[in-house]
């Protein structure tokens, strides 16, 4: 797994070092970096750059969220003046459009739009949706290293460093996945079935004071004492 990611991440610094200015590269690989534990953004990026939309040859400096339905997440790929809308599961990524322009109807209805005036009226402006990442900035101050997402704001599936509510431990790494589904695998329907549960237990957002680091016991439960919202 790690030689894939890591495989994957030099893919996408390939990419950045032909296809995004020389001046804009440090920020681009930057964010790459911060997502390299996100298997779901890092293939998102790795999508972005290999197929550069639109000839758009800006650097990413964040992604943002407007929907998710059954493990497949409405994504917003920002740069500095533009903005790319995607559908990201952990099994595919495909592009759908320039962000804030009319979808296609079954899409409208998968993830919960009742029309495309709804759909647009849930688009925030773009300068709304994340601010600008400095030059030479090491970190995105006040949010999550891994998925990108703000406090207050609940991980995207699969981060590494979510929460468990049930264990406290780290959501990724313990076994109620698996306890609470029931299985010892995990496939596409039961991924989906799984969010289902977790939003009704009560997902656990993401604050300033979770690390991306977790001891480890002896149980192989990461227990951690949590201020939750």
């Amino acid at each position: 797994m790690g030689t894939a990611k890591e495989g994957m991440l030099a893919e996408i610094e390939l990419f950045i070092r032909y296809g995004v200015p020389e001046e804009d590269q440090p920020v681009a690989r930057q964010l790459a970096h911060i997502y390299r534990d996100n298997p779901l953004l890092l293939g998102l990026l790795h999508e972005h750059y290999s197929t550069l939309p639109d000839a758009c040859e800006e650097a990413v400096t964040g992604v943002a969220e407007l929907a998710r339905q059954q493990g497949v997440h409405l994504l917003v790929v920002v740069t500095n003046s533009r903005a790319f809308l995607y559908a990201v599961s952990v099994d595919a990524v495909v592009f759908l459009a320039p962000y804030r322009t009319e979808l296609d109807e079954e899409l409208l209805t998968y993830f919960g739009f009742a029309d495309q005036a709804a759909y647009l009226a849930a688009c925030p402006l773009m300068a709304a949706l994340l601010p600008p990442v400095p030059a030479g900035a090491e970190a995105l101050p006040g949010r999550c290293p891994v998925c990108g997402v703000v406090a207050g704001e609940e991980h995207l599936l699969g981060c590494s460093l979510e929460i468990c509510p049930w264990c406290d431990g780290q959501l990724s790494k313990c076994n109620c996945r698996f306890s609470q589904l029931g299985s010892e695998e995990i496939d596409e329907e039961s991924l989906a079935r799984f969010a289902e549960l977790l939003q009704a237990k009560g997902r656990i957002v993401f604050t300033a004071d979770q690390l991306p680091t977790y001891p480890g016991t002896s149980q192989g439960l990461d227990r951690r004492q949590v201020r939750r919202p």
